[in-house]
């Protein structure tokens, strides 16, 4: 059962818009506003998400910048494959 929609939202558009947003109801197999409203849904979905994404606290970033500016010492292993990768050669070839 769908929530019962109460609230208004007016805005102006140009006759192209309007005939396009028609076309893409139609194409959709839906109305106007049906297709206005799943469109602005998923939408604003999107970008509160990767907005949320995107913050982090200022505990966190001090957190992030520390471990940026004072890495740890590398390990045995570590030293050991970065070794290996600095004496290895490549030899790329293109065949035409």
């Amino acid at each position: 059962m769908s929530a019962l929609k109460k609230e208004r939202v007016e805005y102006r558009v140009t006759a192209e818009e309007k005939l396009a947003l028609e076309e893409a109801a139609i194409l959709s197999s839906t109305t106007v506003s049906r297709f206005i409203s799943e469109t602005m849904a998923q939408k604003v979905e999107a970008v509160i998400l990767e907005r949320k994404r995107l913050l982090v606290s200022h505990e966190q970033w001090k957190n992030v910048m520390f471990a940026l500016e004072n890495p740890p010492e590398p390990t045995e292993l570590m030293k050991e494959i970065f070794g290996s990768a600095m004496e290895e050669t490549w030899k790329v070839t293109v065949n035409r």
